[in-house]
């Protein structure tokens, strides 16, 4: 499955979805599922964290963080760029498809496995990006 940054943001932060996040962090952590990411995920973090005003140390802790969880960042090509820029020229916009999001979506759907998301605009349109996407609101931890 591919990973948004908002499963590793709710890990990380403990915030609303966290128990959700923390259902996908253990089946990679026991290998019960691999978990890839559009290497533009680092990008991604590092971006929003400084448009937030966060220290350059607060970012290496939450890179720390997210590499401490079990993933295999995928490259950007040529190919996924285009699709990116296609479905970005096609859907972006305030309250709609962000520019990184572009870019996971394109990667998973060009590598044919589901996406696990949050956001709300990717999962309502899903059949139009492309994707097949797994609401990360869904997973709740077995008790």
């Amino acid at each position: 499955m591919l990973l948004d940054a908002d499963v590793f943001v709710s890990f990380l932060r403990g915030d609303e979805l966290a128990d959700a996040a923390e259902v996908v962090v253990r089946s990679l952590s026991s290998g019960e599922a691999t978990g890839l990411v559009s290497s533009i995920i680092y990008d991604e973090l590092i971006s929003s964290l400084r448009s937030k005003g966060a220290s350059l140390d607060l970012i290496e802790e939450v890179l720390a963080g997210v590499a401490a969880i079990p993933h295999t960042p995928l490259p950007i090509t040529s190919e996924v760029a285009l699709l990116a820029l296609r479905l970005y020229r096609e859907h972006g916009g305030p309250r709609r498809l962000h520019y990184f999001d572009s870019f996971h979506v394109a990667t998973a759907s060009l590598e044919g496995v589901p996406m696990v998301t949050s956001d709300r605009y990717i999962l309502r349109h899903a059949d139009s990006l492309g994707v097949e996407v797994v609401d990360l609101r869904t997973l709740s931890p077995k008790r």
